[in-house]
């Protein structure tokens, strides 16, 4: 039958955890029934973003395993005491600020991670921890540990890197157990001596302290594998450490050192090798008898020759002699089957050696800063090639067999001399990244749309105006570097890069940045300093990226809204002036047929005003003609036409006023009246079909 738990609601207090009932605290949603894996009681509430623990926790007396790292706790509370059998306790990757006193009285711990917190101190018991065997509180505000803390007899694996220790507790010798001691990357003036003791230890990490000096005794570590003290101040390597017959792995960079001890080639297991970042002059020629060596960093010292031999190393896959003043590289280098990367920029070479071909495994050729006038074609043979750094050399072409390298993802070749951008570049379509700075480029090809999988594009410190409008289908390309070039507009099309995150534009001579700039939405570091901008204002530039964004958008919003308003404003007047121009034909055409008309019936009147006198011929008269009916627009709309009642039209000099009403009605029908209506109004004023149809034939 399972465990049966009340939940408890939690709230961060002096004492961790508060009780009480309902249902919204995040403790409702989890899972507090413990599970049994290889016969251990587990209870695994990591990443459950808690402020505490629930106190349920603690009634579950038989628990062996509690993980609760990768949540928001800021203190553990005292109740930890009520689970003696807990053998190991995950709280890393939280906001402790200390660690209860009960976790002394633990005596069945024997792992306890607490890295990744905000502890500036230990609490002094930890040395009751007698069954502890790893302790791992790196990753915190330490400046000590607690005087007894060595006093944990059982410790196999201790991590206190990345702190700000300045000195280690008395008693590291009695560690007899202990087989790796991470103290790297804090402030440690010295070593304690009692390290050499530790006859059991196999990874010591000291590096990025203030060293000056090593203890002497460091020979008697026999079962040493890895050693590192680089990033401190040594002036020398620690005497005996050539001895270390099971050494794997020696980092003694970026210190002070001149020379290296003797006997180096005794180091038979050794498989990297780092001596980088020192005041080296030659490399010990011991080091080429290394025959399991698999990496070796030389770089930046003083280095101008290699000790012959090179070729021994067969296992070697990474070699790295940057920063250097040699003028050739190594002899034998060629002939290194498994060679995967060689570094070789900021020399003095004027050329490579003959046979790079045969280094076929090679994955990465940095060659930067040196004296080439050329890539060798035999490059191009490189068939697993993914990245080339030809930089900063006085090439003027690339090899056209560049296109070759199939597999290629990185290519740069900034601060070169070339005349025009290498076309043959943009048939490589797996770049990823593509460097083609400071090349005084003034155009760059619409193929450059070609590469599909570039996410890294360097323009900088050219001669461009425009980009080609195929930078549209770069669709991964994420980071775009334009900074010192003569673009006086922004190019619109940056703004069509969904996937741009970085874009560098800065001292170019831009004003205005687009409003559609606001659509490349996942951009989050836009750097356009250094330009005359006016659009945005200054006040919004310099508030960065997010600011400006968010401008731009509601700029585009607002635009958007006044388009839509211009749109209707602009059909609406089209359909009027279309309209106007048949009404105001139709209008003349009405006027003319209605005077015509009226002009007819005046004459009609008159002769019969002649001929009233006259018996015989008046009956006549009166059978053969009517007056004509004036009807006159009172009001015309689109609604119809409403009309005076008919007016017989007597005298000619009647029609002054009707004029003026018909002139009335016809300017309200050009304005008001739509095109499909006027027929209707026409026949209104009395005209008849194929007056009509006269009218229609002259619109």
């Amino acid at each position: 039958m399972g465990i049966q738990f009340n939940f408890v609601f939690f709230s961060a207090s002096s004492n961790c955890y508060s009780t009480g009932n309902g249902g919204s605290n995040m403790a409702a949603g989890l899972n507090l029934q413990p599970r049994t894996v290889s016969g251990h009681l587990i209870l695994n509430l990591s990443n459950q973003g808690l402020t505490s623990i629930p106190e349920e926790v603690f009634d579950i007396t038989d628990l062996e395993v509690l993980d609760v790292a990768n949540n928001k706790l800021t203190c553990i509370p005292e109740a930890i005491g009520r689970l003696q059998k807990l053998s190991r306790l995950d709280a890393n990757s939280n906001m402790l600020t200390s660690l209860p006193k009960a976790i002394g009285s633990l005596q069945g711990l024997e792992e306890l991670y607490v890295h990744n917190n905000d502890f500036s101190e230990l609490p002094d018991g930890l040395e009751a921890l007698q069954k502890l065997e790893w302790l791992w509180v790196k990753d915190n505000k330490l400046t000590k540990l607690p005087t007894k803390m060595f006093s944990c007899l059982n410790l196999v694996n201790f991590d206190a890197s990345n702190n700000r220790i300045s000195t280690l507790p008395p008693g590291v010798e009695n560690l007899q157990k202990l087989t790796e001691l991470y103290i790297n990357d804090n402030q440690l003036t010295e070593v304690p001596p009692g390290v050499c003791s530790l006859s059991n230890l196999e990874v010591l990490k000291a590096s990025n302290n203030k060293l000056s000096t090593f203890p002497p005794g460091v020979g008697k570590l026999q079962k040493l594998r890895k050693l590192d003290i680089d990033d401190n101040q040594l002036t020398e390597v620690p005497p005996g450490v050539c001895s270390l017959s099971n050494l794997e792995v020696l980092d003694v960079g970026n210190n002070k050192l001149s020379d290296f001890p003797l006997g180096v080639e005794k180091l038979q297991k050794l498989t990297k090798l780092y001596l980088n970042d020192n005041q080296l002059t030659e490399v010990p020629p011991g080091v080429c008898s290394l025959s399991n060596l698999e990496l070796l960093v030389v770089s930046n010292n003083t280095l101008s020759t290699f000790p012959p031999g090179v070729e021994k190393l067969q296992i070697l896959t990474h070699l790295y002699i940057r920063d250097n003043q040699l003028t050739e590289v190594p002899p034998g280098v060629c002939s290194l089957p498994n060679l995967e990367a060689l570094d070789v920029s900021n020399n003095k070479l004027s050329t490579l050696p003959l046979g790079v071909e045969k280094m076929q495994k090679l994955t990465q050729l940095a060659i930067a800063n040196n004296q080439l006038r050329e890539v060798p074609p035999a490059v191009c043979s490189l068939s697993n090639l993914e990245k080339l750094v030809v930089n900063r050399n006085p090439i003027a072409r690339l090899p056209d067999d560049v296109k070759r390298l199939a597999g290629l993802k990185v290519l740069d070749f900034a601060s070169c001399q070339f005349d025009e951008f290498p076309r043959q570049v943009l048939q490589l379509k797996t770049l990823e990244r593509l460097c083609a700075g400071d090349c005084k480029f003034d155009i760059v090809p619409d193929e450059l749309g070609n590469l599909q999988q570039l996410w890294f594009l360097s323009l900088e410190i050219n001669l461009l105006r425009t980009l080609p409008s195929t930078l549209s289908r770069l669709h991964n390309l994420r980071e775009v570097r334009l900074w010192n070039n003569k673009f006086d507009t922004f190019p619109e099309v940056l703004c069509e890069l969904p996937a741009m995150e970085k874009l560098d534009i800065r001292n170019n001579k831009i004003t205005r940045l687009p409003t559609a700039l606001h659509r490349a939405d996942k951009l989050k570091d836009l750097d356009v300093s250094g330009n005359p901008l006016t659009y945005p204002p200054q006040d919004v530039c310099e508030q960065g990226t997010g600011a400006i964004m968010a401008f731009l958008k509601q700029e585009a919003e607002e635009e958007g809204g006044k388009r839509v308003e211009q749109e209707k404003e602009k059909g609406m007047s089209a359909a009027a002036r279309k309209g106007g121009i048949i009404e105001t034909a139709a209008e003349t055409e009405l006027k003319r047929k209605f005077r015509e008309r009226r002009e007819k019936s005046a004459r009609m009147q008159q002769q019969a005003s002649q001929q009233r006198d006259q018996p015989a011929e008046k009956k006549g008269i009166n059978q053969g003609a009517s007056p004509v009916q004036s009807r006159v627009v009172e009001q015309a709309s689109g609604a119809g036409v409403v009309r005076k009642q008919p007016t017989t039209l007597k005298m000619a000099g009647d029609n002054t006023a009707q004029d003026k009403d018909l002139d009335l009605a016809f300017s309200r029908l050009s304005l008001k009246v739509k095109q499909a209506e006027w027929k209707h109004i026409a026949r209104q004023l009395g005209f008849n079909n194929q007056e009509i149809k006269d009218i229609e034939v002259l619109l």
